[in-house]
C-alpha cells in the first residue's frame, strides 16, 4: 500500500514507519531543500546523528547505498536510490535564531526546527535543543579555503532520494522555508512524500 503527503512549502510532517518499508522524497518544483530528522519510535534516546553518520562514511559525500546512522552507531535508513547525488549533511536546522544572525528576521518565520520539533511532539517526544538533519537536495560544499558554500540546489521537479527504513522510526520532514539565500534558489516549495507502507 502506497500512502502520499503533500507537505506545503514551508511546513513540515512528521510519520511512523516500520522496519522494510520504503520513503520516497520527492521535489515537487525543483530546487527545495528537504530536511529530515529521524527517531527510534521505541527509544526517543536514540535519534539521527548527522556526526556519526560523517564519522562511519568518512565523506561528506551521502547518497545511493550509504546509511543514515544514529547516535548509537546503528543504521536508521538506507539511501537505495538518488536521482540528485547533491546533499547537506554539515549544517543544522534553519531555526528563530538562524534568521535573527543572518538577517534579522526571526520573528515569526517559519523554520525547519519547529516544523520538526512540533513533529516530534505529535509522537510525545519532548522538545530537541539542537537539530542536524539530513539536508536533502541542499546543494553544499567545501572550497579549498575550507570555506562552506551553499549554492542554488541542482535538483529538479521530480527529482527524489528513497530510503528504506532499518529500523522502527518516527521521520520528520520540512520543506525547509528559507528564501532569503542560495539553499532553495529563494522561494520556498512544496515536497511530496511517499510511504511503501507493509
Amino acid at each position: 500500500m502506497m500512502k502520499e503527503i503533500l507537505i506545503k512549502e514551508g511546513t513540515g510532517i512528521a510519520f511512523k514507519v516500520n522496519k522494510g518499508e520504503i520513503i520516497k522524497v520527492m521535489d515537487v518544483e525543483g530546487q527545495q531543500v528537504a530536511d529530515l530528522f529521524a527517531m527510534n519510535f521505541k527509544n526517543h534516546l536514540e535519534f539521527f546523528s548527522a556526526s556519526v553518520t560523517l564519522d562511519c562514511k568518512e565523506s561528506i559525500k551521502i547518497t545511493t547505498g550509504d546509511f543514515l546512522v544514529s547516535n548509537l552507531y546503528k543504521p536508521m535508513l538506507k539511501i537505495i536510490n538518488d536521482t540528485v547525488g547533491t546533499h547537506d549533511i554539515l549544517l543544522p536546522c534553519c531555526r528563530k535564531e538562524t534568521y535573527d544572525f543572518f538577517y534579522k528576521n526571526g520573528l515569526g518565520h517559519r523554520n525547519c526546527f519547529d516544523n520538526i520539533n512540533n513533529g516530534l511532539s505529535s509522537f510525545g517526544v519532548n522538545p530537541l535543543n539542537e537539530i542536524r538533519p539530513f539536508n536533502i537536495f541542499m546543494n553544499t560544499s567545501v572550497n579549498k579555503f575550507g570555506d562552506l558554500i551553499i549554492g542554488h540546489p541542482v535538483s529538479k521537479a521530480g527529482d527524489y532520494l528513497i530510503l528504506q527504513a532499518e529500523m522502527e522510526l518516527v521521520v520528520c520532514v520540512s520543506a525547509c522555508p528559507l528564501t532569503e539565500g542560495n539553499c532553495n534558489a529563494g522561494k520556498s516549495k512544496p515536497l511530496k512524500i511517499m510511504i511503501e507502507k507493509t
